[in-house]
């Protein structure tokens, strides 16, 4: 309940800072969460203006670039197509 309840104050504080911790909690800890991941970056892609917010966020949360957080947990064709997802 408590994390429901967090997730909707998020959303409706700043939903860029909310999708920038949700990308990083599919990233962090043991192992790249693969398909949540990807998820959320396809999710985020659809609106560009949302999306240029979202690696505004991420950068300022974190100290470091969305897509080079993304290309250090990822490689090969995985990489490429959620690098290309974020418009880089």
């Amino acid at each position: 309940m408590e994390d429901a309840l967090i997730y909707q104050l998020r959303t409706g504080v700043d939903k860029a800072m909310r999708d920038a911790q949700l990308l990083e909690d599919a990233m962090a800890g043991m192992g790249t969460k693969d398909r949540l991941l990807l998820n959320r970056v396809v999710r985020v892609h659809w609106d560009k203006n949302h999306m240029n917010q979202v690696k505004g966020a991420y950068q300022a949360r974190f100290r470091t670039s969305l897509t080079g957080r993304i290309r250090g947990e990822t490689s090969g064709d995985f990489e490429r197509l959620l690098c290309a997802c974020l418009g880089e």
